[in-house]
């Protein structure tokens, strides 16, 4: 199984064709795209084959593989509860990332 960064806007030039989860606030969607403020302000549009529901000013985290330095093509969105702390979260990944640890790691059984 493949491990998947957790980044911000910032990160995302240095992960261009690789699967990441992104955590932010939905700006636009038209079911098929919409545009994220991802967790350290940065903008970023992310593409769906399959229709995503998820209504603007909506917390969302999605797991997409980043195409260039703003653009994602989604493979899923989980809709995060309103209490989601963004700042919190930024914080996490920027201080994280400073470290290899920091990857969604599969699940020894």
């Amino acid at each position: 199984m493949e491990t998947k960064s957790r980044v911000n806007g910032s990160m995302l030039a240095e992960k261009i064709g690789q699967e990441v989860v992104a955590v932010g606030r939905v700006v636009t969607n038209d079911g098929k795209s919409m545009k994220l403020e991802l967790a350290d302000g940065a903008n970023v549009l992310v593409s769906f084959i399959d229709v995503m529901e998820a209504m603007p000013n909506s917390l969302v985290e999605v797991n997409a593989r980043v195409s260039d330095a703003r653009t994602l093509n989604g493979m899923a969105l989980v809709v995060l509860n309103d209490d989601f702390d963004l700042s919190i979260y930024n914080e996490a990944i920027t201080f994280a990332s400073r470290h290899d640890l920091f990857q969604m790691q599969p699940t020894a059984v």
